[in-house]
């Protein structure tokens, strides 16, 4: 295929929403091994967005799109790769050493936009290869240059939107501030809210940039939303009841007098001597974690990286533990699985010691298929947030997030959901871990099976309970 004829099915697959993408005459650019096209949406509408884009070994293609409201997109296509049109598919983005899991939408049979992570197109860097994984298929190109290749597609649309008689509108309540303009009182309101919040949108100038979308994307998908990282009057309505939640009733802690209490407890596990993981959500807001095991207290814990996004914490403890979980990497987790999990669930009611229940996977992806979960049906309740998951082996397979809302459900279908639960897969662990330079110690691809009984006390033994104190 032309590279020409590549560029507008890339193009269109890139921004899935698009009825058509048409280049506009002469404005292709070269630059290295990239070359730079804009687009209208349609033969006589306005200017859309500009990508960059080229074709390496085995006819594998990359393309990066921009549009004319601060959005990255990315997509790829390959002669072979034997997709069905309009099916999604879950896709491994890597970029260097991170990987991304994402989901891909083919827009015909050889090529698929994906929906990924913001983060992502920070990491994109001359002298590191860009693989795509999908569909038993894996292809790499090269991203040598592309450093000039995104400038060039920033100023493509500086160009074009500047020179378009309209851009094409964002949805209601969206705040359509083009890169580069002077900025929008939306954005500089939501840009202080995520900064509030902790949040890294970058300089507070009312531009919604790359650091904007992914602050905004994070925040969205850590009250369950896919994640746009577009931004709007709902969100900034949403950031500003996060901040008001987060405002103490009065003095510095909700225990008399503003002494911090324990307000909320989850589980953790260690994944190496000093070291905890849990689900950020678990130690959002806390002014001290403690950590107990059988009702007896192992001391404080320090928050040490975290990822709203993802929902995951890693922690430093006071006090070291001789057993720590080993991560099940380089072997897919598959459909129908054993699966075991710990926890402390229902503290107040339940035993200090702890809770195990089994199930199986029954499902590779979590809710609105985000490939970043597995569905399990082994049983889990408040309380288990951040325990583990273990596979027949005892390797550590997932990170218990959540429940399905049994009741909110039920309302909806008039059925009561039975044991649908949620996982983060390890891989997904692993990127976190693996972004932070926290060590942990991978599993034996070929373990053998373990009986229960032992695999219980493996995942009890490497497990705590995590007080929040606010």
């Amino acid at each position: 295929m032309k590279v020409g004829a590549w560029a507008v099915l890339c193009s269109a697959g890139l921004l899935p929403s698009l009825a058509a993408a048409d280049p506009i005459a002469g404005s292709s650019t070269q630059v290295g091994a990239w070359q730079v096209t804009a687009y209208t949406r349609g033969a006589a509408g306005p200017f859309d967005h500009c990508t960059l884009y080229r074709v390496q070994s085995q006819g594998f293609g990359l393309g990066v799109g921009y549009t004319a409201h601060g959005v990255w997109t990315v997509g790829a296509e390959a002669p072979d790769w034997g997709l069905t049109a309009k099916e999604s598919y879950t896709a491994t983005l890597q970029v260097g050493g991170t990987s991304y899991t994402a989901t891909g939408r083919a827009f015909n049979g050889r090529g698929m936009g994906f929906s990924v992570a913001p983060e992502i197109f920070g990491e994109l860097k001359s002298g590191q290869q860009f693989t795509v994984s999908a569909n038993q298929k894996r292809f790499t190109i090269s991203l040598d240059g592309i450093e000039a290749a995104l400038q060039r597609t920033r100023d493509c649309v500086k160009q074009y939107a500047a020179a378009s008689p309209a851009v094409p509108p964002l949805p209601p309540g969206h705040a359509a501030t083009l890169p580069g303009a002077s900025g929008s009182l939306l954005v500089t309101a939501i840009q202080s809210l995520l900064t509030r919040l902790g949040y890294d949108p970058g300089p507070i100038n009312g531009v919604a940039g790359l650091k904007t979308n992914m602050a905004i994307s994070a925040f969205q998908k850590s009250i369950g939303e896919r994640g746009d990282g577009l931004p709007s009057d709902t969100v900034r309505s949403q950031l500003e009841k996060a901040v008001a939640s987060r405002a103490p009733a009065g003095g510095q802690g909700n225990g008399p007098g503003g002494v911090p209490k324990a307000v909320g407890a989850g589980t953790g596990f260690f994944i190496a001597p000093d070291t905890v993981v849990t689900n950020f959500h678990v130690v959002n807001g806390c002014v001290d974690l403690r950590l107990r095991k059988n009702g007896g207290d192992l001391g404080k814990a320090r928050v040490v990286a975290t990822s709203r996004a993802d929902d995951l914490a890693a922690l430093r403890v006071q006090t070291q533990s001789k057993t720590f979980l080993k991560l099940r990497v380089g072997a897919p987790i598959k459909p129908a699985e054993p699966v075991l999990v710990f926890g402390y669930p229902l503290a107040d009611a339940l035993s200090s010691a702890g809770n195990t229940t089994l199930g199986n996977v029954t499902a590779l992806s979590g809710l609105r298929d985000d490939s970043r979960f597995i569905q399990i049906s082994a049983a889990v309740q408040p309380g288990n947030s951040g325990g583990p998951a273990v596979d027949e082996a005892g390797r550590l397979m997932g990170v218990v997030v959540s429940k399905l809302n049994a009741v909110a459900i039920a309302r909806l279908t008039g059925d009561i959901p039975q044991n649908v639960n949620f996982a983060i897969k390890v891989t997904t662990l692993v990127n976190f871990l693996e972004a932070h330079n926290i060590a942990y110690e991978p599993a034996d691809p070929a373990a053998r099976e373990v009986p229960a009984t032992e695999r219980a006390a493996r995942a009890e033994a490497a497990s705590t309970q995590v007080e929040c104190w606010k």
